[in-house]
């Protein structure tokens, strides 16, 4: 069992983009992984769909269609966080995409919330041409990716500051306080 001070986890975790050349267990993966599908989720439907990428050839191939952001490359794994559309669409005709979306940014969060407790930074990528990635990973009709998570042991610290929460609270109407 993980006994991580959630409060702590949601301060702690960062945006890694420096990793350790060390890999990380299959344990590990799958406690993460475990995490992501227990997020909430639209109906239950629990339509996420999880791509592990390790091999250097699909990284590169995968950091090539995120914009060539080539420091990935340093991250031993990425999760590609996908969702099964035509499921989604069967209960959810109107809404499916949103929900596609909700759903696997809660799963990342998870993963992502899981990896921290666990010392392994992450990163969530949403800047990816989504054919190519689809296209290099074979993702059947109907299945689409959502994020990529890179995972690794960091070799950084977190530096970023966020605004106070004042910045972003409205109380009953929007920009009233």
């Amino acid at each position: 069992m993980i006994n991580m001070d959630i409060g702590k986890a949601i301060d702690g975790r960062f945006s890694c983009r420096e990793f350790k050349n060390k890999k990380i267990s299959e344990k590990d993966i799958n406690k993460i992984l475990e995490a992501g599908i227990k997020a909430p989720n639209a109906g239950n439907l629990q339509c996420w769909k999880f791509v592990i990428v390790n091999k250097e050839e699909i990284k590169g191939l995968i950091t090539k269609a995120a914009l060539d952001q080539r420091w990935m490359m340093q991250a031993p794994v990425f999760i590609v966080v996908c969702s099964d559309l035509k499921k989604l669409k069967t209960y959810y005709p109107g809404k499916y995409k949103l929900y596609a979306i909700q759903d696997t940014s809660l799963a990342a969060e998870n993963i992502m919330l899981m990896a921290h407790s666990l010392r392994i930074g992450s990163c969530f990528v949403g800047a990816f041409d989504e054919k190519a990635v689809k296209r290099i990973l074979r993702l059947p009709d109907g299945v689409e990716a959502y994020a990529i998570i890179s995972l690794g042991y960091p070799d950084a610290k977190k530096s970023t500051k966020r605004n106070s929460l004042n910045y972003s609270l409205s109380v009953n109407k929007y920009g009233e306080s």
